[in-house]
């Protein structure tokens, strides 16, 4: 029954939009975060778990509306199931991540949540296993604001290689941009380089390459992709220049 009204909600949600052409609002996107937050619930001795790390899917149009400023949105959505959890009295593993991605088959208004429970390193976990483990040894899980963000998640030691300017960039939690704009975090100065062409960000522990819809395209290991998991030792050419991905374990 529950499934049965969350898929009517979504349907009646996007039929709206459409009909009167409405944008998405952050408010929106914030409640269905929380609603599948709510829908995930696992139920383990005297704790609710609830998933910590979100993806948000958007049509083209809607994820462009949000994209001059998703980084600040994403964090503050972030913010708003560590709100709406504590408020519950769910407990989160570690700090809560939000991201959105652009998917081409979604119409305008429509949203897909997808959601998961993860460990500090990113990695899918077992809520009974946790509580278990975290019972035997002695500690407590608190679900406190400020404990969760100062314990937010690292990223597994990884490092991009620059080898024309033989020197390397530290990854971490936070997205690394690339393109011929001087606000991106790796500015490559070459015309066959898009303003904003690529973005590498950790996802589930794991680094991943997006392609921003360049002019040219990004290329690892000599193909081109729009997206995809990377490893240690990918080679990735951006116009005339070559990066390569350095990961430990």
């Amino acid at each position: 029954m529950d499934r049965l009204e969350q898929a009517a909600s979504r349907l009646l949600e996007g039929w709206s939009a459409r009909l009167f052409r409405a944008k998405l609002q952050p408010v929106q996107l914030a409640k269905r975060v929380i609603r599948a937050m709510e829908s995930h619930q696992t139920i383990s001795l005297a704790k609710t778990f609830v998933p910590n790390s979100y993806v948000i899917s958007l049509s083209p149009s809607d994820f462009a509306q949000f994209e001059p400023y998703r980084r600040s949105l994403e964090r503050d959505l972030g913010e708003a199931v560590l709100g709406a959890a504590r408020d519950r009295g769910f407990t989160l593993l570690a700090y809560p991540s939000v991201e959105l991605e652009r998917e081409d088959d979604l119409a305008p208004g429509d949203v897909r949540v997808a959601c998961a429970l993860v460990d500090a390193t990113g990695e899918e976990v077992d809520p009974a296993k946790q509580a278990a483990r975290k019972t035997e040894t002695g500690h407590t899980m608190v679900l406190d604001r400020d404990t969760l963000l100062r314990d937010r998640p690292r990223a597994p030691r990884a490092a991009l290689e620059l080898v024309a300017e033989r020197r390397r960039l530290d990854l971490g939690v936070d997205p690394l941009s690339i393109g011929r704009d001087p606000q991106n975090d790796v500015v490559i100065h070459d015309r066959r380089v898009s303003r904003k062409h690529a973005e590498i960000r950790l996802r589930l522990g794991r680094f991943t390459l997006y392609d921003l819809q360049s002019t040219n395209g990004t290329l690892v290991n000599g193909r081109r992709v729009a997206e995809v998991v990377l490893a240690d030792g990918d080679r990735i050419a951006i116009g005339g220049s070559e990066l390569v991905l350095h990961q430990d374990g």
